[in-house]
């Protein structure tokens, strides 16, 4: 049966979950394989049924079923493995040809089960799942598709649609945050819109910080740092100086100040999305997040010179442009300030890259967190770096420098962070802050710190 099919589906890889029934010799495994010299067969004539799931969660557009011997059928899916609530997508019907290809209309789905009513005998030669794959489309967010799945629908012929787009970035890129995301899922109906802003917001412009963390807070402990190392090294006084010969040098009283990253109250995940929820809410906090994600990103991916994705491109470009990303890139982040406004356009800089030859990553990256949960306890600060975050950058080797003074003294990892980051109020983590706002909104700063940046970096826990 020829069905015309849209460009951006495609038949879904998928495994046999379970099967009422099947015999010897055509076991149910068969209808994994176009071969017509195998099939599946139950040897029986009424109500069995085969479950099918998905390799991973799609938007199904098409079931093809290739039949032997059915009479009748009707069809259900799922996101759950609950069959008691799946979604019927056709209802008891005959089977009126041997190759039937029934519409789904994208519905969200992981799971087909088929049950085959009448049958001489029930018998099936293949099945084909047909659709665009969504990893990470967990019921949770079935009110986010719900809500984009009309226009999705109404682009079905556009192979780089950016809802499709929005929604695929939402799910595999938010799936880990889940519990995060509880509150703004469940109240989803209630406010798609602003609901919907805030997830695309946390997907595009915001997900490097986001990807910093979970890479952070999914990593094994190296050796064998207990939390007791931790708790001690965070107590200690970060007094650093520097001898006037330009020899970098600690104080005596000084601590090596071994804090895992893993553990630091600044990879939080809780803590990470109360600082995100309040730039969303505050536009110069925001401006000043945005930036500092952006630096991520280039600080993950520094070889890549198109950093973001345009829906809108012309198609071939946009086609050698993804493909170059994919293999440079662990994610590429799409430009989605055609549907949300100018602040989801991702800024374009072009920043002196010399700096990351002399930079210590993960330092950096503790650093900047430790500089945005400042500036969101400082909203004065916070206001003079919003004027200027494009100069952010430049003063990377500093942040660097300054991180055991950034890291705020806490009694344990646990600490609870509310919204006014108290935690980050203390005197040393606020005169840290002031030094590195004045480096970044002020020329003559900003080019000491460039003629510096090999120095600072010697200042690095690592080295």
């Amino acid at each position: 049966m020829e069905v015309e099919l849209e460009p951006r589906v495609k038949a879904l890889p998928f495994k046999v979950k379970a099967t009422s029934r099947e015999s010897p010799s055509q076991k149910a495994l068969h209808v994994l394989d176009t071969d017509l010299r195998t099939h599946w067969s139950t040897a029986t004539n009424t109500k069995e049924w085969i479950l099918l799931e998905l390799d991973e969660p799609c938007l199904l557009s098409h079931i093809r079923i290739y039949n032997k011997s059915v009479l009748e059928w009707e069809i259900a899916v799922g996101l759950r493995y609950k069959p008691e609530t799946f979604q019927k997508v056709r209802p008891r019907c005959e089977a009126p040809r041997r190759d039937m290809v029934y519409p789904t209309n994208y519905t969200p789905c992981r799971y087909v089960r088929i049950s085959c009513l009448r049958g001489n005998p029930i018998a099936i030669f293949f099945v084909q799942l047909i659709g665009v794959s969504a990893a990470g489309l967990e019921a949770e967010f079935q009110p986010v598709a719900n809500y984009l799945l009309p226009h999705i629908l109404s682009h079905k012929q556009d192979p780089h649609d950016i809802h499709l787009q929005l929604l695929q970035d939402v799910t595999s890129r938010l799936l880990v945050f889940l519990p995060q995301l509880e509150t703004d899922l469940s109240s989803f109906p209630d406010n798609p819109e602003s609901n919907l802003r805030f997830l695309a917001m946390l997907a595009g412009p915001l997900y490097p910080i986001l990807h910093v963390v979970n890479e952070r807070t999914t990593s094994k402990p190296p050796g064998n740092i207990t939390e007791l190392d931790v708790s001690k090294s965070s107590q200690l006084s970060p007094i650093l100086t520097v001898s006037s010969n330009f020899e970098p040098r600690r104080s005596r009283s000084a601590s090596p100040l071994i804090l895992s990253p893993y553990r630091s109250i600044v990879f939080r995940p809780d803590a990470i999305f109360v600082l995100l929820r309040k730039a969303y809410k505050y536009s110069e906090l925001g401006s000043v997040c945005r930036m500092a994600s952006k630096i991520m990103y280039k600080l993950i991916n520094p070889d890549t010179d198109h950093d973001v994705s345009n829906p809108q491109d012309e198609v071939t470009s946009l086609l050698e442009d993804k493909l170059n990303l994919e293999l440079s890139s662990p994610f590429t982040l799409v430009d989605y300030s055609n549907l949300f406004g100018d602040e989801f356009r991702m800024p374009d800089e072009q920043w002196d890259c010399s700096y990351l030859n002399v930079l210590d990553m993960g330092v950096v990256e503790e650093g900047i967190l430790h500089v945005l949960y400042s500036c969101a306890s400082q909203p004065v600060l916070c206001s003079k770096l919003a004027e200027r975050s494009s100069d952010f950058w430049a003063a990377l080797p500093l942040i660097q420098a300054l991180l055991p003074a950034l890291r705020p003294w806490v009694s344990n990892s646990f600490d609870v962070v509310d919204d006014t980051f108290s935690q980050w109020k203390q005197p040393i983590v606020q005169q840290a802050l002031s030094q590195i706002v004045a480096t970044a909104t002020s020329p003559t700063y900003r080019s000491l710190v460039h003629a510096c940046a090999g120095y600072l970096s010697s200042y690095s826990p690592s080295h």
